[in-house]
């Protein structure tokens, strides 16, 4: 069941993953798109990410573009009874990265001057490297605009700085891993039309 992506619970789990996402993307004050919003790749392959952050500032590239993707750690397969339900032990996390940089990232930058930035995430909780690294630049954002707004600007890169982006940082790791965890629960259920959000993505805090 938890590696299955057909039932109501596996669209339910990651457009709560997603929403969270762009959440945490909108409480650095960023401008944010999802859904049928955000931009497509080049007319002839017209893939389509889930999160679309405006004026996101990197170098060359106007917007970013994040897919998000969540991923079983157990092997599902209805036709192979010996491997249904086995732990896999190989890097499936950067497989599937792999398949997503294909599917996203050259179309995107070519045709359209859009970065592509991997969510990768386990059911079971590891979140890869390249979304950990955006969730930390929402954290140094978030923090650097709290300084200049409370006038001590001069205090952006010293230690109390660093500490106040350490506890950002770690409170939207955990923002995303509490998303993984309720996307994971609602996997097993087979009609989430009436389960309620432990918590939506409004409330996650600013």
């Amino acid at each position: 069941m938890l590696s299955c992506k057909k039932h109501t619970g596996a669209f339910a789990d990651h457009d709560h993953v997603m929403n969270v996402s762009a959440q945490l993307a909108r409480n650095s004050g960023l401008r944010v798109r999802i859904n049928r919003e955000v931009a497509t790749t080049a007319t002839s392959s017209n893939k389509q990410g889930d999160v679309q952050v405006m004026e996101f500032g990197i170098p060359g590239y106007d917007v970013l573009v994040w897919d998000v993707s969540l991923v079983c750690d157990r092997i599902g397969s209805s036709t192979q009874y010996g491997l249904n339900g086995k732990l896999q032990l190989g890097d499936y996390l950067n497989a599937r990265a792999r398949i997503k940089i294909g599917k996203f990232r050259r179309d995107y930058a070519a045709a359209k001057n859009i970065a592509f930035a991997l969510s990768i995430l386990s059911i079971a909780g590891k979140i890869h490297p390249e979304f950990l690294r955006l969730l930390w630049v929402f954290a140094d954002i978030q923090t650097v605009k709290y300084f200049d707004l409370v006038g001590n600007e001069e205090d952006i890169g010293n230690e109390r700085c660093k500490w106040n982006r350490a506890s950002t940082f770690s409170y939207t790791r955990n923002a995303i891993g509490l998303a993984i965890a309720y996307a994971s629960a609602i996997r097993t259920h087979l009609s989430v039309h009436g389960t309620n959000h432990p918590m939506s993505a409004a409330s996650v805090r600013p």
